[in-house]
């Protein structure tokens, strides 16, 4: 299954009544790893914090070397969030923000934007399916996540995610969430 189906059958699922438990947080920290394919890999941080009931601030930064002539990759996104849901345990996403990329002697911003489905699939298990596109790379992104919520405050996730410019990419990371 390609994962452009894979994407829409996840969507699906999400905005279907098959999901039964309550909300997700908009307000955490994060760290994880990403590797895109051949091309790059590095660490990525990640905070959010919610201003209201719907809106939330949200900081990335990306640390990583290319895996051809091992140059340093810089990505700092900044982007103000909303979110609404679409039922009980579901929400839709957007937001839209300033990214800016650092590679070798590449340096170039722009805007980027998001959209996409986020809920909880039962009590523990979170899954989410975005389309993000990047002014910068002249790119659509569409990413898959899935996270094991331990407890209230703690989580781990994985994504895997398809980009026009980047070709696949995958992740995992740790979540505190307050």
């Amino acid at each position: 299954m390609s994962l452009k189906k894979l994407f829409v059958a996840t969507s699906i699922a999400l905005s279907s009544s098959l999901v039964m438990a309550n909300g997700v947080s908009y307000d955490y920290v994060q760290g994880g790893i990403q590797d895109y394919d051949d091309q790059f890999d590095g660490v990525e941080f990640e905070g959010a914090m919610s201003f209201n009931q719907n809106w939330y601030g949200k900081a990335e930064l990306f640390k990583g070397d290319t895996n051809v002539g091992d140059a340093d990759v810089d990505r700092i996104r900044l982007n103000v969030g909303f979110h609404t849901p679409i039922n009980n345990a579901v929400d839709f996403v957007g937001e839209v923000g300033f990214e800016d990329y650092e590679v070798g002697g590449f340096d170039d911003s722009g805007f980027n934007a998001l959209a996409g489905l986020r809920g909880m699939a039962s009590q523990n298990f979170e899954l989410g399916g975005y389309a993000q596109y990047s002014d910068v790379l002249e790119s659509t992104d569409l990413i898959l996540e899935g996270r094991y919520h331990f407890n209230r405050n703690m989580s781990v996730g994985v994504e895997i995610g398809n980009d026009d410019e980047l070709d696949n990419h995958y992740g995992a990371n740790f979540r505190y969430s307050f």
